[in-house]
């Protein structure tokens, strides 16, 4: 059986986070695993949005940027690839959603 790689980072398993949970940005950089600028350069590339305008993040945003650390590392992309990749993952779960909506559930 395959491990998430949204729920792991190197050996370091880390705890499925509260969904309604918001994130400071120190925290958010140590649940995932990377430093801060690491979390503000994505910010600025717009691969992740925090949940506020005082740069907290939500749970949605700590995926993100586990997946896209992930991908970073497995396949040493750059930051143009990574944008494309996080855009690609945002619209994927766009269609999720409008599916459920349209299942009714």
């Amino acid at each position: 059986m395959k491990s998430d790689p949204s729920r792991h980072h190197g050996d370091r398993n880390i705890y499925d986070p509260d969904s309604e949970a918001v994130y400071s940005l120190e925290l958010m950089a140590e649940l995932a695993g990377v430093d801060t600028q690491t979390v503000l350069h994505y910010h600025e590339l717009g691969v992740i949005s925090p949940a506020t305008e005082a740069l907290e993040f939500d749970t949605d945003n700590l995926h993100q940027l586990r997946r896209i650390e992930y991908l970073r590392h497995a396949h040493q992309l750059n930051d143009s690839s990574l944008k494309l990749i996080a855009n690609l993952l945002l619209e994927v779960e766009r269609l999720r959603q409008q599916l459920r909506h349209n299942q009714g559930g």
